[in-house]
């Protein structure tokens, strides 16, 4: 076979600038895991979908699976297909009535819509093979990305202002940028609040 089933089993800190996640993905098969590197907004929404936490609102992800289900179209499978610079490729596997077809999407919409929607998910075995490591000892994995995996939505939403408050401003604008790219306008109003304090906090010293 040429793709081994592989499944989310966390978001962790990353070795990488603070902006930046790692989604630790694990065979269903075998011990072995890699990692796909995430933005915050990702890590955030991935957090929530792995441990099943519900928001108050649908997002985009939820927003996609409650359009396929109107239509009556199946995700049947998630594929990650190629590997090249640092990014991985992912395709959604659809199937309406007898109509197959495939959308091109970002590794970590694809894991997050497959989550929503229990698909499987599988990656070609030679990238597999290529990142894949033996699971670490406790000691040496990184910071997850939440503390408590009980958080309540308030309560995670409270966590990311936290660490919005420690970034450094510049870092704070870069990832302002990446959420207007992604159209991510709620976490671009929380970093553009917390750029507006800084501002204020400055003039008023």
């Amino acid at each position: 076979m040429d793709y081994i089933e592989i499944q989310a089993v966390d978001v962790e800190g990353s070795q990488m600038p603070s902006e930046a996640f790692a989604l630790i993905m694990s065979e269903k098969e075998g011990n072995r895991e890699m990692t796909v590197v995430i933005g915050l907004h990702e890590a955030r929404t991935l957090v929530l979908l792995i441990n099943k936490i519900q928001t108050r609102r649908p997002g985009t992800h939820e927003l996609f699976k409650n359009f396929m289900k109107q239509i009556g179209c199946l995700l049947t499978k998630v594929i990650i297909y190629h590997y090249d610079e640092g990014v991985f490729y992912a395709h959604l596997l659809l199937q309406k009535g007898t109509t197959k077809f495939e959308l091109d999407a970002r590794t970590s919409d694809a894991v997050a819509i497959a989550l929503l929607m229990e698909a499987p998910i599988f990656i070609k075995k030679d990238i597999f093979n290529k990142f894949a490591v033996e699971p670490r000892k406790e000691e040496e994995k990184i910071e997850n990305f939440s503390p408590d995996f009980d958080l309540q939505p308030e309560e995670l939403e409270l966590y990311i202002e936290n660490k919005l408050h420690e970034m450094p401003e510049d870092e704070l604008k870069r990832l302002l940028q990446g959420a207007i790219d992604s159209e991510d306008f709620e976490l671009a109003s929380k970093i553009h609040e917390e750029i507006n304090a800084r501002s204020s906090n400055k003039k008023n010293q």
